[in-house]
């Protein structure tokens, strides 16, 4: 709780010390009077940015110092607009004294309404209802398999990325490695592939031509050959010469034949094998360069390698990616398991909830109007589960959010109501009310003072009130009086008291009736 709050040089106030004390402190004084600069310096250590305009007039900075049961906050801020944070009078980040404070303290003012009634917020006061058992073990359950799933989502997301790009960079490997396995590239491939296919084109061509000139000669398989037509020569010249250099003549001619037959001059199956996978490769080794846009040849070759690599990955990561999808799945499906059962605490937590703010609407006159809370699932699971919270109200025939629905008046009794319904744990050690009682006058004004003492009860409450009903039943009362453009604090008590009751009765501190009345109302 808020043992002190020292303040200086905020809004009407120069410097002033206020002490609070367990149970409802009420703060009151003239309209204008600087109750508000209160409220607004307590905002200031809960980490408000627009410090800079709450400076007192005509001074370079304004200080908020609050001593806590165990430690002390104090925030600075200057007309420069720049700001210093310290705890326990050593220096500190600003978020990090916001953080202390707003664990501390919470404030429910014009502006800090809306705020206790954003979706977050509200899931996390439905929240607070759960059993004790869903709110330790069952939550941790489901934050410790959420989060599982939520890596193995996020992984799995990264690797099917990775296969997709792979996939998609080398659409064509199928084709590249058949033509790999074909070309074999190496460096220099290209050149000495095109020199083995030139020789032996020579040379299966030179064997061509020497068995077409052997078969003119002998007349191949079937026909005579030239040689049949020499020997015929041969023949009618012996008859007509005989002479015996004719028959050596023909026979060396034989022999020359019989040279030239003896020789292999049909071209070798080996060779035309030979120059026939020559050309495959050499036309397998161009289109891979040609495909891979890559002419030279050990660029070619690093490519091919990063092929090899990328593709035997994709093929080892399958098995990955089965394993990680089951995971995924079976991560999902427990982590919804529990989201389900979440909800079903849920949807009785906000049936008891529903019907304990019910109740104290009703006690706070507001017996017109229903608060309801709607349970929505939501399209995917959430570090909260699969809900959303959102609160609503009901008044004859309008139905909507809250804030749509209710006046200031309302949204201040509805929230002192949801206050008052949720467990204790719930509540932080001091609630600040800036005037919850506006709207309000006669039996609502004095319902909602009941209200408010009864959870001062359960936690400090300091209040800002114009209502003398509600101001009547503070523990402590400070009252704020404004004198030559300063406001000035102190406590009050007993006739002073009295006087200030009066006051706000009647404006009038000296009216006999409001006097009388002022002290029933402290005799309670």
């Amino acid at each position: 709780m808020i043992e002190s709050l020292k303040i200086k040089n905020i809004g009407g106030i120069r410097e002033a010390e206020l002490k609070f004390t367990h149970g409802l402190n009420v703060i009151t004084g003239e309209s204008g009077a600087g109750k508000s600069s209160v409220v607004r310096a307590l905002e200031l250590l809960t980490g408000s940015r627009g410090g800079l305009k709450f400076i007192r007039a005509g001074e370079e900075r304004g200080t908020v110092e609050a001593k806590f049961s165990e430690r002390t906050i104090m925030r600075e801020i200057l007309n420069t607009g720049r700001s210093r944070a310290k705890i326990d009078g050593l220096n500190a980040g600003l978020n990090e004294c916001a953080a202390i404070v707003n664990s501390l303290v919470r404030i429910q003012s014009q502006f800090a309404q809306i705020e206790l009634l954003e979706p977050d917020r509200q899931l996390a006061m439905l929240d607070a209802c759960l059993p004790m058992r869903i709110r330790t073990e069952v939550f941790d359950s489901f934050h410790e398999i959420y989060e599982k799933a939520r890596i193995s989502s996020r992984e799995l997301r990264a690797l099917k990325k990775r296969r997709s790009e792979i996939e998609k960079k080398y659409a064509n490997a199928r084709e590249i490695f058949s033509l790999l396995k074909t070309a074999k590239p190496e460096p220099g491939l290209e050149m000495r592939l095109e020199n083995q296919l030139s020789d032996l084109t020579h040379k299966i061509s030179m064997r061509e031509r020497a068995k077409n000139s052997l078969d003119s000669l002998t007349g191949g398989l079937s026909e005579h050959g030239l040689l049949e037509n020499v020997r015929s020569c041969f023949d009618e010249l012996y008859a007509f010469m005989n002479d015996d250099s004719i028959r050596e003549c023909e026979t060396a001619i034989e022999t020359l034949i019989d040279s030239v037959r003896n020789k292999n001059m049909i071209p070798s199956e080996d060779d035309e094998k030979l120059r026939e996978d020559t050309e495959v490769r050499l036309g397998a080794l161009r289109k891979l360069k040609r495909i891979c846009n890559i002419p030279d040849e050990n660029e070619l070759m690093n490519y091919c390698d990063e092929i090899y690599e990328s593709l035997e990955w994709l093929e080892r990561s399958y098995s990955e990616l089965e394993e990680l999808s089951a995971r995924s799945l079976d991560e999902r499906k427990k982590a919804n398991t529990i989201a389900m059962e979440i909800r079903r605490e849920r949807t009785e937590a906000s049936e008891r909830l529903t019907h304990r703010v019910n109740e104290i609407l009703n006690e706070l006159a507001m017996e017109g109007i229903t608060f309801g809370i709607r349970l929505e699932g939501l399209q995917k699971l959430g570090v909260n589960g699969a809900d959303e919270a959102e609160f609503y109200l009901q008044d004859g025939s309008r139905v909507g959010r809250v804030e749509k629905i209710a006046s200031g008046g309302e949204l201040s009794r509805l929230l002192l109501a949801l206050q008052l319904s949720l467990p204790d744990e719930w509540l932080p050690p001091t609630i600040v009310f800036d005037e919850v009682e506006a709207g309000l006058g006669g039996k609502a004004a004095v319902l909602s003072g009941m209200q408010l003492k009864k959870l001062s009860r359960k936690c400090q409450v300091i209040l800002v009130t114009h209502e003398a009903s509600i101001a009547a039943l503070g523990d402590s009362h400070i009252l704020i009086q404004r004198c030559e453009g300063e406001s000035f604090m102190k406590e009050i008590d007993g006739e002073e008291r009295v006087k200030e009751i009066a006051r706000m009765l009647s404006g009038s501190p000296d009216m006999s009736e409001a006097r009388e009345h002022a002290k029933i109302l402290l005799k309670g």
